[in-house]
């Protein structure tokens, strides 16, 4: 089996990191995430278990035996126990498999400066950025940029952190009360321009799988060892242009840099976006992930590119156009487990406590 190469940066290898790493671990990174499948059931539940508990005392109150009122607080202490043993297991897990970590988000400012890099903290409407699939009506908002000032010698990218709502009046203003009405919350990235535009392809972590709303349709087998780390989904019909890109130079790289520390990668337009790893709180950002973000600008990015940069979709007509077919562009998109455990946890909710009391009342 190939080994992994050292995460060592050359580049970067004069960035200053200490400006992240002061402070206290109180956070604390997965390194094996809860099973998808079994936190979405467990979520249901809890969304049900907690209905039943906060009407238990109503059975209570107008039950008219003893059979009813034993029957109610039955009922009370299993949806109790249904809704406390679900967050106890995921605190146990995080327990067993977090690592801790310190949270560096509000440190970007002294690192920028530290290093000569240009930040921008503040929350604003961004045109620019291809959006993800799904997402292309909607206003994307990045905060916290961080990128190379305009005289560096170092390659392009960005690192920040965006999300998408829904349009909003220019004279809207976001309070804790009325948010924006956020559609995804896409998180942390790093963005790197591309030669040319390529097709859609996205690279998801073993976690991101029943989570993401890209269609599985779309997804084309790379090899077993890549396959362990990453399920690659592309349009129908560009599977040899995946080929074509991800060399065994690109994969390598990918399964190295970005597969080891449990980073995605995706596709879009003229830009490859690393996201970051997954944390229970989005908004966290670590140093180690800062770190790795370089590693991945200036190996992972750049064998990428070198393909990218003979890249030539065969379905537009004059091959020298910067263009990718319609088809290509952007994948088809499916149900996102959010939206599942609304469809299901919503009515759960309503149906569990409602049953419980027709049943005390009816049938004892």
């Amino acid at each position: 089996m190939r080994m992994p190469r050292e995460p060592e940066l050359r580049l970067f290898r004069d960035v200053d990191f200490s400006a992240l790493e002061t402070g206290r671990a109180t956070f604390r990174r997965l390194t094996r995430p809860f099973p998808s499948r079994l936190g979405t059931a467990l979520i249901v539940l809890m969304f049900a278990a907690g209905a039943v508990v906060v009407f238990a005392p109503v059975g209570l109150f107008v039950a008219d035996s003893d059979s009813q009122r034993l029957f109610f607080a039955v009922c009370g202490v299993l949806a109790l126990a249904a809704f406390v043993g679900p967050m106890l297991a995921f605190l146990v897990w995080n327990r067993l498999h977090g690592r801790p970590m310190i949270d560096a988000a509000g440190k970007l400012g002294r690192f920028a400066e530290a290093n000569a890099f240009d930040y921008r903290p503040q929350t604003i409407e961004e045109g620019e950025l291809p959006a993800p699939a799904g997402q292309e009506g909607m206003t994307q908002r990045v905060r916290h940029r961080l990128h190379p000032a305009p005289d560096s010698p170092l390659p392009p990218f960005e690192i920040g952190y965006r999300f998408f709502h829904r349009p909003v009046p220019a004279d809207f203003r976001p309070t804790t009360e009325t948010p924006y009405p956020v559609t995804l919350e896409y998180g942390w990235y790093v963005a790197v321009p591309l030669p040319r535009r390529l097709p859609h392809i996205a690279l998801l972590r073993r976690e991101d799988v029943d989570d993401s709303d890209l269609d599985h349709g779309a997804r084309y087998s790379m090899g077993l060892e890549f396959d362990r780390t990453f399920t690659l989904l592309c349009p129908p019909g560009y599977e040899r242009d995946a080929l074509y890109l991800f060399t065994p130079d690109v994969m390598a790289a990918m399964l190295d840099d970005a597969g080891a520390a449990q980073f995605g990668a995706e596709v879009l337009d003229d830009r490859l976006f690393f996201r970051f790893p997954i944390n229970s709180f989005p908004a966290l950002l670590f140093s180690a992930d800062v770190r790795r973000a370089f590693l991945l600008v200036e190996r992972t990015a750049a064998e990428l590119t070198k393909q990218a940069s003979r890249y030539r979709d065969s379905r537009v007509g004059d091959a020298q156009l910067n263009l990718v077919d319609e088809s290509g562009r952007r994948m088809g998109t499916r149900k996102r487990r959010t939206a599942v455990i609304a469809g299901v946890g919503v009515p759960l909710m309503i149906l569990a406590p409602f049953t419980m009391l027709m049943f005390g009342m009816l049938a004892l």
